[in-house]
């Protein structure tokens, strides 16, 4: 967070943009050549070693073809497309998507252990790496570079932490079998079609992005979502990866699946809920203080997002819940019309606004994907649409609490000869007070269980 808000002071929003636009095609890619193969050895019962060793040079096979797939696109974009700049970027993130394939088997293997630390302690210290070379390379006028040899050094340093500290658990020697790999697959193929439509909702939505807007338009949006998603890795570091090892553990066992079910998300979005409409709140007065002008364009697209996945992110166990019971391939049809909503909302919002093209994108998703997958859930796992939203209700009155007392706060403040800067930090301090306070009440009252 504080590399982005850093970084976002000294470079423009086409920065921004045209590194977005080489990171999307390298996504992309890693998400359609990882075919689900971390979930599947997450989720399969039995997985032999023959299975491991299948999954490992499988992996390393996806990895020589997406760096080769990115280096001619970035050889298409330098000499004929004329956009030499994202040619050269995606040079660097095609190495950096190389390496992140390569470690889909201990990343597996890591979560089927609940091995979560491991990860954290990895999320971190690549993160530190990236801040360390970003920030200097920055203030010596490296401009974009800055972050894309930042990128670079961050994926190979969790490529080389992940491979340390697995090396245990690793199996050894060679040995790949199409029978084993087509098996994984099977259940891999309806994940990563799952991912891949999900990812339509960022990847090729920045692209529509770029495409009807602008490099400058897409760099704002782009760092909107770094915000926002900034709040949702810190705790899908911890939370969300344990969800789908913990669901695959009682998969037989529907009244604790659906017991883990609900308290997992009460325990995510106690959190989740008043940070994502916490940020929608307060970001007209920091954005520009933190930021800088030039991103005032930004404040009403963080407000729409966060709000957005305040909302959305509800239902984040979803997701997990169907792939542990192993039924992912009936839960596409949620993912399609997700990615189609998206579409859509691009499409006919190319003429307007970035504004309003996200506030159409939005609201199509909430209104059309929430009760849908409300309906599937009941129709898969058999729970009744109450029991499904009962375990938000408790994040959504500390929300309601929380804000409130900062309204009031503004409200005296702007009487007051305050600066923006006292003021804004005050509100923000007053907020976090009353959420704190209420979440200890909670956890003495039994309200919260941390288990």
């Amino acid at each position: 967070m504080i590399s982005i808000i850093f970084l976002a002071r000294i470079l423009k929003p086409e920065d921004y943009g045209q590194i977005a636009a080489a990171q999307i095609i390298a996504a992309l890619l890693v998400l359609i050549f990882s075919l689900g193969l971390s979930e599947a050895v997450i989720q399969k019962k039995n997985l032999s070693i023959n299975h491991q060793l299948t999954v490992l040079w499988g992996s390393c096979a996806s990895a020589v073809i997406v760096l080769c797939i990115c280096l001619s696109i970035s050889f298409y974009l330098y000499f004929i497309g004329g956009s030499k700049i994202v040619g050269l970027v995606l040079v660097f993130e095609g190495v950096g998507a190389a390496l992140q394939l390569l470690v889909i088997l201990p990343t597996g293997l890591l979560l089927k252990n609940l091995d979560v630390s491991v990860l954290t302690k990895r999320n971190l210290i690549s993160r530190i790496v990236f801040f360390v070379i970003a920030i200097p390379m920055a203030l010596y006028g490296y401009g974009l570079w800055s972050i894309v040899f930042a990128n670079l050094f961050q994926y190979f340093t969790a490529f080389i932490l992940i491979f340390y500290q697995s090396r245990k658990i690793i199996p050894r020697g060679y040995y790949f079998s199409f029978k084993d790999f087509f098996e994984l697959c099977r259940f891999g193929l309806f994940v990563m079609l799952e991912n891949l439509l999900w990812t339509v909702l960022t990847r090729v939505f920045s692209l529509l992005i770029l495409n009807f807007h602008g490099t400058t338009q897409l760099g704002i949006y782009n760092i909107s979502t770094r915000l926002t998603d900034a709040v949702l890795n810190i705790l899908n570091t911890v939370i969300g990866r344990m969800a789908l090892p913990v669901f695959s553990s009682v998969q037989d066992d529907r009244q604790k699946l659906s017991s883990f079910f609900f308290n997992a998300t009460k325990l995510f979005n106690i959190v989740s809920m008043p940070a994502f409409v916490g940020l929608a709140f307060t970001c007209q007065y920091w954005v520009p203080i933190v930021l800088g002008t030039q991103w005032i364009e930004a404040v009403p697209i963080i407000q729409i997002i966060a709000i957005m996945n305040a909302i959305m992110f509800s239902r984040i166990f979803v997701s997990q819940l169907m792939k542990a019971v192993g039924e992912s391939r009936r839960f596409l049809f949620l993912s399609f019309t997700s990615a189609f909503v998206a579409i859509l909302a691009a499409l006919v919002t190319a003429k307007l606004s970035l504004y309003e093209t996200m506030l159409a994108w939005s609201s199509m998703r909430v209104l059309i994907t929430i009760p849908l997958g409300i309906y599937l859930v009941y129709k898969i796992i058999h729970i009744k649409a109450f029991e499904q939203l009962r375990p938000i209700f408790l994040p959504f009155v500390v929300t309601v609490i929380m804000i409130f007392t900062m309204v009031i706060f503004r409200f005296f403040s702007e009487k007051s000869l305050l600066s923006n800067v006292v003021s804004i930090t005050l509100e923000i301090g007053v907020g976090l007070i009353t959420y704190s306070f209420i979440i200890v009440i909670l956890i003495k009252t039994k309200k919260i269980i941390l288990r």
